[in-house]
């Protein structure tokens, strides 16, 4: 039997049926409760490699971050003992790279 969040008074079908339109309302896909997800098939269908790499993407991303925490990781290393401001900066540099070029750029860099 289902059961309502946090209570313990089973749900009509008519209140599943109302709360599975709200969710799809609001997720933007098409069709009724029986609908297979076509909505996500022609999003990925219409996305095609030219619009996927166009230009910026992860070598300018892993580029800036290299930069900017090359940078900051220098400026630390100036200020700790015992540490060389270079081979920090270096370091800090060759690790954002790396991890950049992993990871990929974020959604709002690319778009």
């Amino acid at each position: 039997m289902l059961r309502g969040v946090g209570h313990n008074v089973p749900m009509a079908e008519d209140e599943i049926e109302r709360l599975l339109r709200e969710v799809a309302g609001n997720t933007g896909q098409s069709g009724t409760t029986g609908s297979t997800g076509s909505g996500e098939v022609a999003k990925s269908a219409d996305r095609s490699p030219a619009k996927a790499d166009k230009g910026g993407g992860r070598m300018a991303f892993a580029a800036i971050s290299a930069a900017g925490f090359g940078a900051a990781a220098w400026f630390v290393g100036l200020m700790l003992p015992f540490t060389s401001a270079v081979s920090a900066g270096i370091g800090g540099a060759v690790a954002a790279f790396l991890t950049a070029m992993v990871a990929g750029p974020p959604r709002w860099f690319s778009s």
